[in-house]
């Protein structure tokens, strides 16, 4: 199993990259787990121009990567338990989930993923929610695995 994590940064560092990377350590006995953070000269342009033009930038930067099962996550979209949320791993092999920038993602972008996730009802910083979401990740897998972790 692989799954990616696509996020819209412009630097690992003071992000928890030591947490996270920890997740990633812990989650390699179950799946090969990749977190790419992309930035680039396009997105911080569009950024300082408007919502409408960082959209396209984002989704210039990430549909390239669409394939195999994709998640978006999104304030408005679906609320899992973290049991629910661990069933994503019984049906895919290749999961990528999609964090977006300052503005979050396109609808029609959102509309190309096979799910809209939110981590939560509280509106959270960019870096804390990507944190959540690997220890997600890392707590689904050890529920599918029977791990007890997630107890």
């Amino acid at each position: 199993m692989e799954i990616s994590v696509f996020s819209i940064q412009k630097s690992r560092f003071g992000n928890f990259e030591e947490e996270i990377d920890s997740y990633i350590k812990m989650s390699s006995k179950y799946a090969k787990i990749n977190d790419n953070i992309i930035f680039n000269d396009k997105i911080a342009k569009a950024q300082s121009i408007g919502q409408k033009e960082a959209y396209k930038a984002y989704d210039d930067i990430y549909l390239p990567s669409m394939r195999g099962f994709c998640v978006s996550l999104d304030e408005r979209g679906k609320e899992f338990t973290s049991k629910e949320f661990a069933k994503i791993f019984d049906q895919n092999s290749d999961i990528k989930f999609f964090i977006g920038g300052a503005y979050g993602l396109s609808e029609e972008f959102k509309s190309k993923s096979n799910l809209v996730i939110r981590l939560s009802k509280l509106t959270m910083a960019h870096k804390i929610a990507k944190l959540v979401l690997f220890e997600q990740i890392f707590r689904g897998l050890c529920i599918k695995a029977n791990h007890p972790y997630h107890k």
